[in-house]
């Protein structure tokens, strides 16, 4: 947020109110938050949050073990929301293999800037 902190501190304000209320009215646990960030992480392939709620849980108390367990529901949950937009966005795939598909890509035509 260090850009935004020079070149629109109200947002970067803002957002510190908005944690420090979520802080105060949050109603899980640590031990729970940073799980819940932890997963989040990993999905969203964050590695500073991934560092930090890690960090986080262990100070929570949260075995290495359970850390474990959490990453890995969190990557096989991605994944298959990896899978799930992959498909979707190849559609019929047979289409793609036609000659005369056009996906829209100029690759390769000179722009003109």
């Amino acid at each position: 947020m260090r850009f935004l902190e020079e070149y629109f501190p109200e947002f970067a304000e803002a957002m510190d109110e908005v944690d420090a209320v979520s802080e105060m009215r949050r109603a899980v646990d640590d031990r729970t938050y940073h799980l819940i960030c932890l997963a989040m992480a990993v999905g969203s392939r964050s590695p500073v949050s991934l560092r930090a709620h890690f960090h986080g849980a262990v100070a929570c108390g949260v075995s290495l073990k359970e850390i474990a367990s959490v990453i890995a529901i969190a990557e096989r949950e991605a994944s298959r929301m990896d899978d799930t937009w992959i498909h979707d966005a190849l559609g019929d795939w047979t289409q793609l293999t036609r000659d005369d598909f056009d996906s829209g890509c100029r690759c390769g035509v000179p722009r003109r800037y």
